[in-house]
């Protein structure tokens, strides 16, 4: 036998685990090769396509610590955990919601910068001032929650009814103020119709500031008579027994605040059934686009939302702050949009502001 016949001869057969490594190795680096011809190539994985290839922007209109800064760091943390995208928050208060807006309207019209804007951003402020938009310019994504206009006080005032604060505003109007988080918001919208309405034009004088953060901190420093605002900035100062609570706009009286009588309850006996249409009238806040925003971008992100919006996980967190998490698809949020600008509409004719 010749040496070289020897050496093939001996040499050692591969054992059932190196047989395994060996294919192992193998299907790896096929994976690899298929995974490499695919990036040259320009096909992209599904996950690599909007929305998932890279960060968005949820601009909020308001300052930090409110109601819809929360929420929108509650929706971003959903979207990082189960969907791997980065949700960048970006506070732009001011201007009765319009900086915020507007800086939304000028980024690049590509799905990557939606807005977290409040009704009256796009159903008031636009009619009462030179913003440079109307709701023509954008695009609805979704609803996200609408809060309830909820009126309290500071406990040591002594103001524990909705009936005092009226006596208050009226023996002293110069030193009785309500505050809200704008000049045009949706609860001074609320007031002024109230007040129209039953009260013969009363005017209560309104104070604005960038967040409800700010409303509550007001209050507690007693620099104002009342907050009107939403549940989450007033439920913790209820809790502790810095506040009272003394009305709400809604159908029925909050589980939270078994005390606190709705405006309907208030009003029961002089309302009438055009008085329906606004008489439990709430803030509703959502996701917008630029209406240069391309559909498709809008119908990939509605799904992402729904689910959000429907996580016991998001809904417990949202009720935690004292908000519903109410979602409804573009259309419908477009259509609450509408029924919103045309309420605006009939409060403010033959009117050029709310003073």
């Amino acid at each position: 036998m010749s040496s070289e016949r020897w050496k093939r001869q001996s040499l050692p057969m591969p054992t059932h685990n190196q047989k395994d490594e060996v294919a192992m190795k193998k299907s790896i680096i096929a994976s690899l090769l298929i995974a490499c011809s695919l990036f040259i190539g320009g096909n992209t994985d599904a996950r690599a396509e909007y929305p998932y290839d890279k960060p968005i922007n949820i601009i909020v209109p308001f300052g930090p610590g409110g109601a819809v800064d929360i929420a929108a760091r509650i929706l971003g943390d959903y979207f990082q955990q189960n969907y791997n995208i980065t949700i960048n928050v970006v506070n732009k208060p001011g201007g009765a919601q319009a900086i915020g807006i507007s800086e939304m309207l000028r980024a690049r019209p590509d799905g990557y910068t939606l807005a977290f804007p409040g009704a009256s951003a796009l159903a008031t402020t636009p009619k009462l001032a030179n913003v440079g938009y109307s709701i023509k310019d954008i695009k609805p994504v979704a609803h996200i929650s609408t809060m309830e206009c909820v009126l309290s006080t500071n406990k040591s005032s002594g103001i524990d009814t909705w009936e005092k604060f009226l006596e208050a505003a009226q023996k002293d109007a110069d030193k009785t103020v309500y505050a809200s988080t704008s000049s045009i918001s949706t609860q001074r919208l609320y007031m002024t119709k109230l007040t129209d309405r039953f009260h013969g034009k009363f005017k209560i004088r309104h104070a604005a500031y960038a967040s409800g953060h700010e409303v509550s901190t007001a209050l507690l420093g007693k620099h104002i008579t009342a907050g009107f605002q939403v549940p989450t900035n007033i439920l913790p100062y209820a809790n502790s027994g810095d506040f009272n609570v003394i009305a709400i706009s809604r159908k029925e009286r909050r589980a939270d605040l078994p005390n606190t009588p709705t405006f309907r309850e208030l009003y029961a006996d002089k309302m009438t059934p055009e008085d329906e249409k606004w008489i439990d009238l709430g803030s509703w806040h959502g996701l917008v686009v630029s209406s240069k925003v391309k559909d498709d971008r809008i119908a990939a992100l509605e799904p992402l939302i729904e689910k959000a919006m429907k996580d016991p996980e998001v809904i417990e967190k949202f009720n935690k702050i004292g908000l519903d998490a109410g979602y409804l698809p573009a259309k419908e949020f477009g259509q609450l949009i509408q029924s919103s600008s045309d309420l605006a509409d009939e409060v403010l004719a033959g009117r050029k502001s709310l003073d």
